[in-house]
Order: structure tokens, then sequence, then C-alpha cells
């Protein structure tokens, strides 16, 4: 057999299994037997060059779901019944997010972000569209000398759709409050504060204290200054940038000093989907849950009853 590098098997796979070009199709478009043809692409799957999976609804945990919208008053719960392993569960969920959340893009026209690897996992599963009616919206500021985790997915959402974006480039918290009422009065923040009104969608993960001391600049700098006398063992989470217990009381004093969308502009968002894949995350979900914040969740069962057990607990 004629010696292909994995570069020619990678094209004569795409042209099979993408472009849907037939066998003899290729082998004239290649100058390549049709016998050849068909060896390269069983070598392309056999080397890992293509992979082929099919797409099975995961199997959904109704009684969980019933029970979470009877308890937190939520528009729709969505609870995936645990696979074998870690690995399949995380992709069970940023497959099924990423359908759903995209279902509401649809017909949404102003679309809110934050930050987070699993944000991002389910925004590269998007399916790419053109919507040039759809505005993508960074709805907090920047984390100070943050990791790749906290930079923002703005742009990066937009280009699925080839779609508008409004960044938000300020820093997430300033020690001194006077600094975010003064860059609220420039022309620009007025100007993307309209949009804050006029949001359809937003969808987000869930923070622990844990994800805030990985930021070492952050603890050196403005832990102390924006959480003075609160313990850390007080917080169960973070969402948009707040604070909050596991009774869902968020942290008001922190308040003055974020860059970016106000609690009201947030609750008065329609639909407001937050997306849970760690296990470890049942306190920061239930305080999440308690706040009223969340309209539609998305996790595993193994969290939704870990959750539970925690609710009947405390």
């Amino acid at each position: 057999m004629t010696l292909l590098t994995d570069e020619q098997l990678a094209n004569i796979a795409h042209d099979y299994f993408l472009s849907k070009l037939n066998i003899a199709e290729i082998s004239k478009k290649y100058n390549l037997s049709r016998y050849l043809i068909a060896k390269a692409i069983e070598e392309a799957e056999d080397k890992g060059i293509v992979k082929i999976s099919i797409y099975q609804s995961p199997k959904r945990a109704q009684k969980l779901e019933r029970e979470f919208q009877r308890l937190f008053d939520l528009k729709e719960v969505y609870i995936l019944e645990d696979k074998e392993t870690k690995n399949q569960d995380n992709e069970m969920i940023v497959n099924f997010a990423a359908k759903q959340i995209q279902n509401y893009i649809n017909s949404a026209h102003v679309i809110g972000l934050t930050w987070g690897t699993l944000l991002r996992d389910i925004i590269d599963n998007f399916s790419v569209e053109t919507r040039d009616d759809l505005t993508f919206v960074q709805l907090l500021g920047q984390v100070v000398n943050a990791s790749k985790r906290k930079l923002p997915l703005i742009q990066h959402a937009a280009n699925k759709f080839s779609a508008k974006c409004l960044t938000f480039p300020a820093p997430l918290y300033a020690i001194d409050p006077t600094l975010v009422k003064k860059v609220h009065k420039e022309p620009y923040y007025e100007y993307i504060e309209k949009y804050f009104s006029q949001l359809d969608l937003v969808f987000a993960s869930i923070g622990t204290f844990q994800s805030l001391e990985s930021g070492q600049f952050f603890m050196d700098h403005y832990a102390d200054k924006l959480f003075a006398g609160l313990e850390k063992n007080q917080l169960a989470g973070i969402i948009f940038g707040r604070p909050y217990d596991i009774k869902g009381r968020f942290y008001s004093p922190i308040e003055p000093h974020i860059s970016g969308i106000s609690l009201s502009n947030i609750f008065a968002i329609p639909d407001r989907f937050v997306i849970v894949r760690n296990r470890f995350k049942e306190d920061a979900l239930l305080g999440a849950l308690r706040t009223g914040v969340i309209t539609h969740l998305i996790t595993t069962s193994g969290i939704a009853e870990r959750v539970l057990h925690k609710n009947d607990t405390l």
C-alpha cells in the first residue's frame, strides 16, 4: 500500500466523513485507487485521526428534577444520571448544556457572560451559526492579574455566532468604591449599562472561596480589605463576583466595590442558567439556589443528591 502521511489521511477522512464525498470521488481527487482510499479511511480510524462518537440523550433523574423545582422555585431543572466515570460525566453535561442553552440563544438577542473553564467548554460545543442580531455582553470587570481560567469569554462566544460583543474593560473589584462610581460614569460604561437592562439570557457557573485563593495577587492585595471581618468558612460560594453563604445571603459590603452589572439587573434577566459539574460544590450550589438567582439548573444526579442531603441537614 502507498504510504500516506497523517495529514493526507486526515484530508481523506475529512472529505469522506464531513464533506460527504464518496470513495469514487475521493479516488479521482487524489489519483489513488478506490482500494487505497478505503484503506486510508480505515487507517485514519485505527490511528485515532478519526474519532466517531454517537450522541445519545442522557438519562434524566426526573424525580430529583421535580424535587428541585419544588424546593427552589426553578423554571427548568435538568439533572442528568451519573455515568460510570468522571470524564464521562463532564463530557455529558457539557454536551447537554450546550444544546439546551443554544436552544434559548436561538430566540435571544442580548446574552450575558462571565468566565470559567466550564463555560468555555460549553461555548466550544455550540454549533456555528451566523446571527447578526445577537450581542454578547461581558457582565463584570476583569479579575486582577488572573489566570487564563478567569479570562472573559465574550469574543470566543461571539465568534461562534458571527455576532457582536461588548467587553467590560475594568477591574472586577476596586478597594476604593469611588473608583467604581467614576468608571461607571464614563461614556462607554454608560453605553454598555444600557444593555444590562436588555439581557434575555445569562449562563454562568459558580465558584468557591478556593477559586479566589488560587489568585495569589488577589489574596495578597485585595482579600483582607474586601472581606474584612468575614471568615472564609462563612462563604459557600461566589456567583457573578458576589460571595454568599449557605443560607443564600449575599455578602452585601462588597457591592460598592464591584464593577459591572448590579444584582437588581441580574434578577431582572428572564433566563439565568447555572451549570455545575464539580461534585465538591454542593455547598456552593445549595447557597446559590437559596439566593434565588438561578432560574435554570443543569447538573448531575450525584451532585443533586448531595445538595438535597445538605438541604435536609441545614
